[in-house]
């Protein structure tokens, strides 16, 4: 293939992001992946017999919304509403809950790795809601929620379903005329500028990943990548919007755009994704003439934006604009020719994702099928009469994973850990475990082919099985598909091995024992005969 995408997993970016928000003096995140919107207050429409948490629910745009007090849920006095109240809307359980909260602060990325446990000092009202927390660079301490628990359906003794009078659904579409007034907006800067866009054409915000360039398509794409079976172009928005050349650096941000958009998922580069807010229609007014014309064509226009005591001008971006109708069709014709040719490959064999890696020194692969994330290295808690290569356990994200040290069921040879090493998170039917290496290499799509079937002999290679050997590019070296699912059941045969050895020999040092002592016996026995003679 000519310009195979790299594949980005989203559970090996290993980076977390959420929407943040005050409720009292504190601060709560909740998951951007579970964020279906973010509105003012509207007027809500009480349940009977429903717990003092829940205010009732909202007609939303034919949705109808649970609304949770998030200060009440929490065991805080209520509070009045002000400018800056919001209900953030987020989906849980299969449900759609709207939390009331005091107002919203930001978007927030932090690696997976250095989330803490749930502080003690958190009160009991909030404790068994929160998951996690994180120290965020201005010191302040972020709590992350479980939105899962947010409703207990134990709370309620509501039977039957409800049902929606047209009061309801009057009082809804009022709803939604004052909502459309305020517009809900992610922003972030190009250089020294501020931007934004709308909200609703953000899929996900995800932090650049390699890219694969496309020839003689450089002047409109910087490259394409996958994402979740889906090939994303990524574009250098400050470039598009005539900014000059903007320089692209491994903290650089993209933003995921929906495919309603324009018919295909694009990636904007961005320097930094600051915060959530809202802005009245009102407060928009025109492009100012001191810009560029490329530039004041793609903008709905500019408003003033007041940040603690600093005042900014912020320019609105009109994505409808973005692109003209010959580079859209030149886009959507990219896709298209890369699930032709990946239709094309597919129909001549198979192609899979493998997570490539070292350890003992040698080359590894697992399919990334298999694979549910990669962490860094953190503290296990050793567990007692465990087998060597059982390193201990770990808590991720309130599931307890064994991490099974690789290098010890190669070769039995424990190794020093560096600052590459890392945590494969990998799956097996309904069994998770955590695989210890030395040092990932990354992701790469391969042909099956371009491995061969290991011969009976070498099936397996210390305690790992292996699904096939071969080298799959320009080097001599050989890459080992790891069997994971044979792997993980013979690791668990040989814990129970560990065991039963154990057993036996116990019992063969029990069997000593008295055979010495039959012996002495014996011998003493012998040595009372002859004096007696």
């Amino acid at each position: 293939m000519e310009h195979l995408p790299t594949v980005v997993d989203s559970g090996l970016e290993n980076t977390l992001r959420y929407v943040t928000f005050s409720i009292g003096e504190e601060l709560f995140g909740v998951d951007i992946m579970c964020v279906e919107s973010i509105i003012p207050p509207q007027t809500i429409t009480e349940v009977p017999r429903t717990p003092d948490y829940f205010l009732g629910i909202i007609n939303l745009r034919g949705d109808v919304i649970s609304i949770v007090d998030m200060r009440k849920r929490f065991g805080l006095e209520p509070a009045e509403e002000t400018p800056d109240t919001r209900i953030v809307v987020i989906l849980t359980n299969g449900i759609l809950v709207g939390m009331l909260v005091d107002r919203i602060a930001s978007i927030e990325s932090m690696v997976a790795g250095k989330l803490q446990k749930a502080p003690s000092m958190a009160k009991l009202e909030q404790k068994k809601f929160i998951s996690s927390s994180f120290k965020l660079p201005n010191e302040k301490i972020l709590l992350t929620l479980h939105h899962e628990k947010l409703i207990d359906d134990k709370d309620f003794i509501i039977e039957g379903e409800i049902k929606f009078s047209q009061e309801i659904v009057e009082t809804g579409s009022k709803s939604r005329d004052n909502w459309v007034k305020e517009i809900p907006l992610v922003s972030f800067k190009i250089g020294k500028e501020h931007y934004t866009l709308e909200s609703k054409y953000v899929e996900e915000i995800i932090f650049i990943p390699e890219l694969t360039e496309v020839p003689d398509m450089e002047d409109l794409v910087d490259g394409i990548f996958y994402l979740r079976n889906s090939v994303v172009p990524v574009v250098r928005l400050g470039e598009r919007l005539g900014s000059g050349k903007m320089t692209v650096t491994p903290d650089s941000q993209v933003i995921i755009l929906k495919r309603e958009l324009y018919g295909i998922k694009l990636g904007l580069i961005v320097d930094d994704i600051s915060e959530i807010f809202f802005v009245l229609e009102d407060d928009i007014v025109g492009s100012p003439i001191n810009i560029n014309k490329a530039q004041s064509e793609q903008l709905k226009g500019v408003f003033k934006f007041k940040r603690n005591d600093e005042s900014l001008i912020i320019m609105l971006l009109e994505l409808e604009k973005l692109f003209n109708e010959i580079e859209l069709n030149q886009l959507r014709e990219l896709e298209y020719s890369t699930d032709l040719e990946e239709t094309e490959q597919t129909e001549r064999e198979s192609a899979i994702g493998i997570l490539e890696f070292i350890v003992a020194d040698e080359r590894y692969a697992i399919k990334v099928a298999d694979t549910n994330e990669v962490i860094k290295v953190i503290k296990t808690v050793p567990v007692p009469k465990a087998p060597p290569y059982i390193k201990g356990i770990i808590n991720l994200r309130g599931d307890v994973i064994s991490i099974v040290e690789v290098g010890l069921l190669v070769d039995r040879k424990r190794r020093k850990l560096t600052k590459d090493a890392r945590i494969l998170i990998v799956k097996s039917g309904k069994e998770t475990a955590g695989l210890l290496v030395t040092k990932v290499l990354g992701i790469r799509k391969v042909l099956l082919s371009g491995f061969e079937q290991p011969s009976d002999l070498i099936k397996h290679k210390g305690n790992i099985f292996i699904e096939g050997i071969g080298k799959i590019d320009d080097s001599d070296d050989i890459v080992v598909l790891m069997d994971i699912e044979t792997t993980l059941l013979q690791a668990q045969t040989l814990e129970e091995d560990e065991e039963e050895l154990e057993e036996i020999r116990r019992e063969l040092e029990f069997l000593e024992e008295e055979d010495e002592k039959a012996q002495l016996a014996y011998e003493q026995k012998a040595h009372a005969q002859i004096s007696m003679d």
